[in-house]
């Protein structure tokens, strides 16, 4: 399986904000061992790095925690691409969705790539499961 991992699906792994999205654990052991693919925006790094500062700045992450965080971002076995292909249709997608460009992104990567979408943002999983990109369960 292709799938597209977006920031809040990855961050779950790391920090307890929630529940981690259901089969995001099991498809990064297929990722792995090579049965699975995880695929992002470069978009991904910047808006991780963004949250793990946030938390950083409110204490509920210390400079040590923060610094293996992004240790840790860096090294998950994640294939990028870049946003330049992707903006435009991502734009319209926006519009015609009400979401926010950046989940639109995520949501355009997946559309082109007939891929899946993993995340744990209830109205980015809505318009994936509307437009068939769920991931199967297994």
């Amino acid at each position: 399986m292709i799938a597209v991992v977006d920031t809040s699906a990855v961050l779950r792994l790391f920090v307890p904000d929630g529940p981690i999205p259901d089969g995001l654990e099991a498809f990064f052991r297929g990722v792995e061992t090579g049965s699975h693919v995880a695929i992002a925006p470069e978009l991904l790094v910047v808006e991780a790095t963004n949250v793990v500062l946030k938390k950083q700045r409110r204490g509920e992450l210390s400079a040590d925690e923060s610094s293996g965080l992004i240790m840790l971002l860096e090294q998950m076995p994640i294939r990028y691409f870049s946003h330049r292909p992707l903006y435009k249709s991502a734009h319209q997608l926006a519009l015609e969705t009400g979401l926010c460009a950046y989940d639109a992104l995520f949501l355009t990567l997946a559309q082109d790539r007939g891929a899946a979408l993993f995340t744990a943002d209830e109205r980015l999983k809505r318009e994936a499961e509307a437009r068939g990109l769920r991931p199967s369960k297994r």
